[in-house]
């Protein structure tokens, strides 16, 4: 029988029938799969990594904003595009920002 989970020291004792009991460590905090401590991504600022974020999606976006305009021959309104991937690449920068943040705060 598999029983006792520690929450206090974060350790996982698994027993089966007064056996020899087995600790695990915890493994280390992660937020979105990336470790806190020990990571290039830490060294920049999260200003600096919701502004290479946003900046990324909206070169992407504008990429293929010009590649389906030239696949299917479609009239593709410039000022349209640049204001709609300005506005996601802002929106997602600034997703990135806040998520960096908590892991600073976290760290």
């Amino acid at each position: 029988m598999i029983s006792a989970i520690n929450c206090s020291t974060g350790n996982i004792k698994f027993s089966k029938n007064n056996q020899n009991q087995v600790q695990k460590p915890a493994a280390d905090k992660t937020l979105s799969g990336v470790p806190l401590r020990g990571t290039k991504r830490l060294n920049y600022s999260p200003l600096t990594i919701g502004a290479i974020n946003g900046f990324c999606w909206f070169g992407v976006g504008m990429i293929f904003d010009k590649l389906y305009s030239k696949l299917f021959k479609a009239k593709s309104n410039t000022k349209l595009s640049l204001a709609l991937q300005g506005a996601f690449g802002l929106f997602m920068g600034y997703q990135a920002y806040k998520a960096a943040k908590n892991e600073v705060k976290q760290a």
